[in-house]
């Protein structure tokens, strides 16, 4: 089957997530190589989606980034009451812990970060919101799976488990994976050490949404060294404000 029209620009829009220039920029044949196709169909279609306003051309540089228009339809996407309900519950977290706090979703078989707030710690600014993550190895994409049976876990995560990872703390099959679910299921919160990431280490906590339901996870990250020793008070504060934000999200209702 062809590709259709609007598959190929939303492939171009994509695109834009990968590394590129600082600022999110992108030149014609980056972009190219991105999506596999000619520079020169490709630098048309960047040239139609600037008329819309969708991205923005560098005069000096030419390169392209993602332009104001779709930045304020993104507003719109998602779960926006759980964004609202929870930027000032990342807020707080980060004046309590000293770390960068997130909101992560599950989006098929990945956890996918969408919100982010900086702690002063930070050593780099950015880089989490659009990234997506196995779940089998990580604080937020177990977290995600609290509620899921052994059969979806391991739907989910068939394909990442049979992969080799550099991270040795991570779950080397589904009994060691199920296992650990099912502690950090009854203590309420996940911990991710040295596993997607060597030097890395997360902590989770699932969001339910007003009907119970996980609707996304609190995290917590930092380098090991700074927050090994801490996972368990973390842990306690991520529990306490997916708490406030379930209700926050309740009151919303009423």
């Amino acid at each position: 089957m062809s590709e259709s029209t609007a598959e190929r620009v939303a492939a171009l829009l994509l695109a834009f997530e990968n590394p590129g220039q600082a600022g999110g920029e992108h030149s014609v044949g980056e972009l190219a190589r991105a999506v596999g196709r000619e520079r020169s169909q490709v630098s048309r279609m960047l040239k139609a989606l600037a008329r819309s306003g969708l991205v923005e051309q560098d005069p000096d540089r030419r390169t392209y980034r993602l332009g104001w228009n779709l930045r304020i339809l993104s507003t719109g996407a998602g779960n926006y009451p759980l964004v609202q309900a929870t930027r000032p519950a990342l807020q707080a977290l980060v004046a309590k812990t000293g770390e960068v706090a997130l909101l992560s979703v599950q989006e098929g078989n990945r956890s996918l970060t969408v919100l982010r707030e900086e702690s002063q710690q930070s050593l780099q600014a950015g880089g989490w919101v659009g990234r997506r993550s196995p779940m089998h190895c990580t604080a937020s994409g177990r977290a995600l799976m609290f509620d899921f049976d052994d059969e979806l876990v391991e739907t989910l995560t068939a394909n990442d488990l049979n992969t080799p990872t550099s991270a040795p703390g991570a779950p080397k099959d589904l009994a060691s994976l199920l296992h650990r679910i099912e502690l950090e299921r009854a203590r309420g919160y996940a911990v991710a050490s040295e596993e997607v990431e060597i030097g890395l280490t997360s902590v989770a906590a699932p969001v339910r949404d007003r009907l119970g339901h996980i609707a996304g996870v609190l995290n917590v990250s930092a380098p090991t060294s700074r927050i090994i020793t801490r996972t368990d008070s973390i842990g306690q504060l991520l529990i306490a404000a997916s708490r406030a934000i379930t209700q926050n999200l309740r009151s919303r209702r009423n």
